[in-house]
């Protein structure tokens, strides 16, 4: 690399970092301000790690969605799932995504897929799987849509895989409509076949997305990182730190090892300092591994699709930024004072999400 690409380099990765804190020096203007702390939770009684592993749980039971609005999505799944089956009786319609694997946010859409009943869609026996095809049916069902005025926002993405994007009037409740692929619903088998066995990720996996959320880096469309990127990072990530601190986790330690707040270190110190992006790819298909790339590191993220080996990192032009909010995490949280009032307001902003949960939440 020569002098002045090195140059480069470095004055990008340090308007990222002072972008960064800019952002978060703008935004974060109440020092004070972390309701998910409730006054009689076990964080206010520990230390340490420890401390910030129940902070962590905390948050959780705090942004997770609650049953009034799981209600909301589910009228909505059911609403949208009648007018498609009633004008399309060979199709039925599967709910996937962060909804279905119980890992939403507040204000996030909700995932459908629309599948056929049998291969054949019409009396011309065509392929279902030709884009052209599919196009046609997207079209078909965007018009129906169209004149039951049931929407307040409908369009037509046209990309690699077209959807429709949707808001629905009565619940207002944001839906991404997509048609006859799989993937979507293989992997929502995935995620929960492996969040039964590690629990853990739950938590971690909804804290990290709301941040990135907050900052804008959560929309791959927009370069950011999807939640099934996270889902894979932070997967690979406790599959290594596992083997790394087996024999650690047998002696002495093992309390503050296996908690929440250890982890959310480790995954912001992994990806933010030590994981070699130029040389290493992640991919979860049949196990979970690191592949050496061979792509001359033309982009930063480089995620293994773990069903059809496309690279799902290709897309991140942001990843940069993504990176620098993990070295920024992961300062955030080394903290020794014990007397703390919260570890996670160093990167958690007040928003209007958390607001309106904070007077909600009891």
């Amino acid at each position: 690399m020569s002098a002045s690409n090195s140059d480069s380099t470095l004055s990008d990765e340090k308007n990222n970092k002072e972008q960064n804190k800019i952002e978060i020096n703008d935004i974060f203007k109440e020092s004070s301000f972390y309701p998910w702390i409730k006054p009689n939770s076990q964080f206010h009684s520990e230390t340490g790690m420890i401390k910030l592993h129940y902070e962590i749980l905390d948050f959780y039971h705090f942004i997770q969605l609650n049953n009034e609005e799981k209600e909301l999505r589910n009228k909505t799944y059911n609403d949208i799932k009648n007018i498609i089956e009633e004008n399309f009786p060979d199709c039925t319609c599967e709910l996937y995504g962060s909804f279905k694997t119980g890992l939403s946010l507040p204000n996030s859409d909700i995932d459908i897929l629309i599948l056929p009943k049998e291969v054949a869609m019409d009396d011309n026996n065509l392929d279902i799987r030709n884009d052209t095809i599919l196009l046609k049916y997207l079209k078909k069902i965007y018009n129906i849509f169209e004149e039951k005025n049931i929407f307040s926002y409908l369009e037509i993405i046209i990309a690699k895989v077209p959807i429709i994007k949707c808001i629905y009037r009565k619940t207002h409740i944001n839906v991404d409509i997509s048609l006859f692929k799989e993937n979507g619903a293989t992997a929502v088998k995935l995620v929960d076949k492996i969040i039964n066995i590690n629990p853990d990720m739950k938590p971690l996996i909804l804290l990290i997305k709301y941040a990135l959320r907050q900052r804008g880096l959560n929309e791959i469309y927009k370069g950011g990182v999807s939640s099934f990127i996270i889902f894979t990072l932070l997967y690979y990530y406790i599959v290594d730190f596992r083997k790394t601190n087996e024999y650690k986790m047998k002696n002495g330690k093992k309390e503050e090892i296996k908690t929440l707040g250890f982890l959310l270190l480790g995954f912001f110190n992994f990806y933010g300092f030590d994981f070699n992006y130029k040389r290493l790819g992640i991919s979860i298909r049949n196990g979970c591994f690191l592949y050496k790339r061979t792509d001359e590191s033309k982009h930063i993220l480089s995620v293994e699709n773990f069903q059809d080996i496309t690279d799902m990192g290709k897309n991140c032009f942001q990843f940069k930024k993504v990176i620098e909010f993990f070295k920024f995490g992961k300062e955030s949280l080394v903290c020794h004072d014990y007397k703390v009032e919260s570890y996670l307001k160093g990167f958690i902003f007040p928003d209007s999400i958390l607001r309106e949960r904070a007077l909600k939440y009891k």
